[in-house]
C-alpha cells in the first residue's frame, strides 16, 4: 500500500470521493485524510452520511491550511456512501449539485455569531490545520541503551529521560513523585521497571511484579494492550470486575512472582489482591507500587473513593513483610499536581522512608481555547453546531451520567453514528470495546464523564468540548489534555450555563467529615480496638460509627467508606499512621486495619480542633480556590497560561502560551515560552564496596588504554562494564569519540538500568549523583576541575595512554591518585 502525504494524499482522496481513484493507498502522516479514507472503506459501514460530511469538512480545512489559505480546495463527491445526502450546509460545506449527479463541494470557515472570531479564519481552523505545536524525541532526547528492551531508541523529551533515570534509581522502600506533561510517556516508566528493573535490583530481568494502580477499567485495559505490544507479556494483565477466571490467574501469578505487570484499581489492590500482593512481598518479588494519575489520591481519595488513600496502609503492610533489600519502590505519576495534592502524597507515602520528586512540567502548547457562555436553552444548539464542525476525533465532556445519556439521544437524532458514550455506569465489556475502537480510530466522538480518557494515550484527538463546568480548573485542564497528544494543535471549546456552576459548587464541596462527626466515629471505633503492641491497635472499619440510636445499626460499604475517610483525615492531620491489615491474630469477623497512634490525646476535642480542623479547612480552601480559577478562566479575560501558573505554581511549571482570545486578537500579546530544562535526579546512587575498593582515598581512579581497540578489546571492556553494573555502577559518560565499538561495549546495557550520555563537558551532566565512569576519547581535553579530588564525587576515568593535562604534562604523571592500565583494571574488577 502506497503511503502518501501532503498534496498527493489530498489528490488520492479526491479520486476516492469521486469514485474514480485507486484504493491502494493510505496517508498516516495526514490523520484527517486517512480517517475519512478509512470511514469510506469500512467493510461494515458504521459512519453515517453526516459523519462522513464532517470528516470531509475537516480534510478540506486541513488542505486549505496546507495551501496557506491562498487557493481553497474543492472536491467532486459521487461516492455511493454519500449518495442522496443533502445536509452539506449543516457541516459547513458549500457547493452545487452537478447535472450528471454528485456534488462539487468546498468548506467555508466556521464563524458562528455566538463566538467572537477575529481575523478571517474559522473557529476550527487551527485544530484542523494540525500544525505541530510540540515536538518529541530528536537529539535532545538521546536514549539510553536499555530503551531497546521496550522497542524504543530515544526519549520523547529531556523531562522523560530525567524521570526514567530518577525512577530507575529509586532505592528500596523509597517513594518518588514524577510529574511529566500529558503526552510525554509516563507509561514508559513502569514498562521499564518491568523490563530492566531498578539500579541495584537483585531480581533477574523480567522477574517480579510491578503493580500499577489505575483509576478506571478503561485505563487498565489501555495499559494492558500497550504492555502486551511493548513488553511481550501475555494476558491477563488487567484485573477487572466480573472476570473471575482471568482475575484468579492474575492473583495466582502475583503470588508466585510471575505476573510481571498488573493493572488494578485501588479497590482491587486493597481487597481481593491483597493476600497475593503480601505473599509476593514476603518473597521479595514485589518490585514496585506505581500509582498512575496520582493526583487522584487527593482529588478522589478524600471523597468518594477512599481506597486511593488506603493504599498508604497497603504500602506500609507490604513494606513491613518484605526483605529490606527487596522492599518495593513507590512511584507516583501525574501530569499536573497542585501543592495540595503534592502534600497529600507526602503525608500518605512519605512514611518511614525517603520521599522525593522530579518534575519537568511545561504548560501544554496544543490547545486553542474558546469560551462561549450560554443559557440552558441555547447550549444544546451551540454544542450540536460545534459537533457539526469540530475536527475529529472529538470528546464531549459532561459531569453527570444523565447528561451523557441525553446527549447520546441528541446525537442519534441528529444523524451521527460513529460515536459512543462512556461513564461510570458503563459495563466492563462495553468499556473495553469503546476504548479499543477509540484507540483504533473507529470512533469519531466519545461522550464521557470525567473518568473517560484518563491516561489513554490516543494521540490524534483534535477537539475537546465541554457541555458542563468542571468543579475545578485542574479537572478541566486534565480533560483538555485528551486532545493534541501528538503535539499538534487541538480545539478546546467550553459552553457553560448558569446551572452548571451550582452543580460544580456541589461537587466541589468535598465530602470531608466534620470534626464533631469525625471525633464521634473515631471514639466509637477506638472503643472496639484490639491492642497489637506499643502504640499500634487494630480498628474495625466496618464497625458502628457511633453509639446513638441512629448509628448503632449502620453497616455496609457506605459506613465503612466514611470510617476510612475518618482514618485518612486523621492520618493527614498526623494523629495516626495507617499500616494495612493487622497481624493474623486478629481473627474476628469484620474488616480490620492496623493503625499506629501518634498523639496520646487523639480522643480530645481540643486536639481535633487544633490538628484536624486546619487540615479540613485547608483542603476545602484549596478546592474553592480551584473552582474560583475555573470561573476566572471562563471569564475569558485573562491568558490561560497565567491562570494555570497560579494553579500549579509559577516555580513548578514552565510557561507556554497556547492560543486564546487575547493572542488571536493580538499575536503580540502571546507570552514567550519558557524552556523546560532537564531536572537532576533527587537520588544519590550508592557507592558499593566493590566500586569503593577500586578507587583511591579521594574517590578517583585513572585507567589508561591504547589508541587502537580491537573487537575483542571492546567486548572485554563491555564484560568489565557489565560486572561493574552488577556491582552498582550505573552511569557512563562519553567524552569525545573513543576507539571502542559501542555496540559491543554496551550490549549488556540493552537489558539493564545503565545510564549513558555523550557530552561535550562533564559540567553538562544531569545524571543522578553517585559513582560514574568517564570514557574520554582521543584528543578530547579534560580540565583539571573534572578529575580533581572532590569529597562529594566518585569517578573512574578511562583515558588514552597519551592523554595530557592542561599544563601539557602526561595526565598519568600529574593525576595524583590511583592509576591502572586497562588490563590491570580488567583484572581488578574480575577479582
Amino acid at each position: 500500500m502506497r503511503e502518501l502525504a501532503g498534496g498527493d494524499a489530498f489528490e488520492a482522496l479526491r479520486g476516492l470521493l469521486a469514485d474514480t481513484g485507486e484504493g491502494d493507498w493510505c496517508a498516516p502522516a495526514e490523520p484527517s485524510i486517512d480517517r475519512l479514507r478509512l470511514a469510506l472503506e469500512e467493510r461494515a459501514p458504521l459512519a453515517s452520511a453526516l459523519d462522513l460530511a464532517v470528516l470531509l469538512r475537516q480534510a478540506l480545512r486541513h488542505e486549505d491550511a496546507r495551501r496557506n489559505y491562498e487557493v481553497s480546495p474543492w472536491v467532486v463527491v459521487t461516492h455511493p456512501r454519500l449518495a442522496g445526502f443533502a445536509g452539506w450546509r449543516d457541516a459547513g460545506l458549500v457547493g452545487e449539485q452537478m447535472s450528471g449527479g454528485g456534488w462539487r463541494l468546498g468548506a467555508r470557515p466556521w464563524r458562528p455569531e455566538w463566538l467572537r472570531v477575529a481575523g478571517g479564519q474559522g473557529v476550527d481552523d487551527i485544530a484542523a490545520s494540525e500544525v505541530v505545536r510540540r515536538s518529541f524525541g530528536g537529539q535532545d532526547g538521546a536514549g539510553d541503551p536499555f530503551l531497546a528492551a521496550i522497542g524504543r531508541e530515544t526519549y520523547r523529551s529531556l523531562g522523560q529521560r530525567a524521570a526514567v533515570r530518577a525512577a530507575l534509581s529509586t532505592p528500596p522502600g523509597a517513594a518518588l513523585v514524577v510529574a511529566l506533561p500529558t503526552g510525554e510517556g509516563k507509561s514508559m516508566i513502569f514498562q521499564l521497571v518491568h523490563a530492566v528493573g531498578f539500579v541495584g535490583d537483585a531480581l533477574a530481568t523480567g522477574r517480579g511484579v510491578t503493580l500499577v494502580i489505575v483509576p478506571t477499567v478503561a485505563l487498565g485495559v489501555n495499559h494492558e494492550e500497550e504492555a502486551i505490544k511493548v513488553c511481550g507479556l501475555a494476558r491477563p494483565l488487567a484485573y477487572q470486575g466480573g472476570a473471575a477466571a482471568a482475575n484468579a490467574v492474575v492473583a495466582e501469578r502475583i503470588a508466585s512472582g510471575t505476573q510481571g505487570l498488573c493493572f488494578a484499581s485501588p479497590e482491587a489492590a486493597c481487597g481481593p489482591l491483597r493476600a497475593a500482593l503480601r505473599h509476593a512481598a514476603e518473597a521479595g518479588l514485589l518490585r514496585a507500587l506505581v500509582i498512575d494519575e496520582a493526583h487522584l489520591v487527593d482529588q478522589w481519595g478524600t471523597g468518594f473513593r477512599t481506597q486511593f488513600q488506603e493504599l498508604s496502609g497497603l504500602r506500609q503492610e507490604l513494606l513491613a513483610v518484605a526483605p529490606p533489600q527487596a522492599a518495593l519502590r513507590t512511584l507516583l505519576l501525574s501530569a499536573t499536581l497542585t501543592e495540595q495534592s503534592r502534600e497529600t502524597l507526602r503525608t500518605l507515602f512519605g512514611i518511614g522512608g525517603s520521599f522525593e520528586s522530579v518534575a519537568a512540567v511545561r504548560l501544554r502548547p496544543e490547545p486553542d481555547y474558546w469560551v462561549a457562555a450560554a443559557d440552558e436553552t441555547a447550549r444544546e444548539g451551540r454544542v450540536l453546531e460545534a459537533l457539526h464542525h469540530a475536527p475529529r476525533p472529538a470528546v464531549l465532556y459532561v459531569t453527570e451520567v444523565k447528561h451523557a445519556e441525553a446527549w447520546r439521544r441528541t446525537l442519534l437524532a441528529a444523524g451521527f453514528r460513529r460515536f459512543a458514550m462512556l461513564h461510570g455506569k458503563t459495563g466492563r465489556e462495553q468499556r473495553e470495546q469503546i476504548v479499543g475502537k477509540w484507540r483504533d480510530g473507529e470512533l469519531d466522538v466519545v461522550v464521557g464523564t470525567s473518568a473517560f480518557g484518563l491516561g489513554i494515550d490516543y494521540p490524534h484527538a483534535r477537539s475537546v468540548i465541554h457541555a458542563c463546568v468542571p468543579e475545578t480548573l485542574d479537572r478541566f485542564y486534565q480533560e483538555v489534555g485528551r486532545g493534541g497528544r501528538d503535539g499538534r494543535a487541538a480545539l478546546s471549546l467550553i459552553v457553560p450555563t448558569p446551572s452548571d456552576f451550582r452543580t460544580a459548587e456541589g461537587i466541589n464541596r468535598q465530602k470531608v467529615i466534620s470534626v464533631d462527626r469525625g471525633l464521634e466515629r473515631w471514639t466509637a471505633l477506638f472503643a472496639g480496638k484490639r491492642p497489637i503492641g506499643g502504640d499500634r491497635v487494630a480498628i474495625r472499619v466496618d464497625g458502628s460509627p457511633g453509639t446513638t440510636e441512629d448509628d448503632i445499626d449502620m453497616t455496609g460499604d457506605w459506613n465503612a467508606d466514611w470510617n476510612l475517610r475518618t482514618l485518612a483525615l486523621m492520618a493527614r492531620a498526623g494523629l495516626l499512621r495507617l499500616h494495612g491489615l493487622p497481624p493474623a491474630f486478629v481473627a474476628e469477623s469484620g474488616d480490620w486495619i492496623e493503625v499506629e497512634l501518634l498523639d496520646e490525646e487523639h480522643l480530645e476535642r481540643a486536639t481535633w480542633d487544633r490538628r484536624v480542623e486546619p487540615v479540613r479547612a485547608e483542603g476545602q480552601a484549596a478546592a474553592f480556590r480551584n473552582l474560583d480559577l475555573m470561573r476566572r478562566f471562563l471569564s475569558d479575560r485573562t491568558c490561560p497560561a497565567e491562570i494555570l501558573e497560579d494553579l500549579y505554581g509559577r516555580d513548578r511549571v514552565a510557561r507556554c502560551c497556547a492560543s486564546c482570545r487575547q493572542c488571536r486578537a493580538d499575536p503580540a500579546a502571546s507570552r514567550p515560552t519558557l524552556a523546560t530544562g532537564e531536572p537532576r535526579s533527587p537520588w544519590r546512587l550508592p557507592l558499593t564496596p566493590m566500586i569503593a575498593r577500586l578507587l583511591d582515598a579521594d574517590g578517583r581512579l585513572l585507567v589508561t588504554y591504547g589508541e587502537h581497540a580491537s573487537r575483542a578489546e571492546s567486548r572485554r571492556l563491555g564484560e568489565t562494564l557489565e560486572r561493574l553494573g552488577r556491582s552498582g555502577l550505573a552511569k557512563l559518560v562519553l567524552l569525545g569519540k573513543s576507539p571502542f565499538d559501542e555496540e559491543r561495549l554496551l550490549r549488556f546495557a540493552r537489558s539493564a538500568p545503565f545510564f549513558v550520555s555523550a557530552l561535550a563537558s562533564l559540567a553538562h551532566s544531569r545524571f543522578p549523583a553517585g559513582p560514574e565512569l568517564v570514557l574520554v576519547g582521543s584528543g578530547q581535553p579534560l580540565g583539571e576541575a573534572a578529575y580533581a579530588p572532590h569529597p562529594d564525587r566518585a569517578r573512574i576515568f578511562l583515558v588514552p595512554e597519551g592523554q595530557r593535562a592542561a599544563t601539557g604534562h602526561p595526565l598519568r604523571d600529574v593525576f595524583g591518585g590511583r592509576t591502572l592500565t586497562l588490563d590491570e583494571f580488567h583484572a581488578k574488577v574480575a577479582e
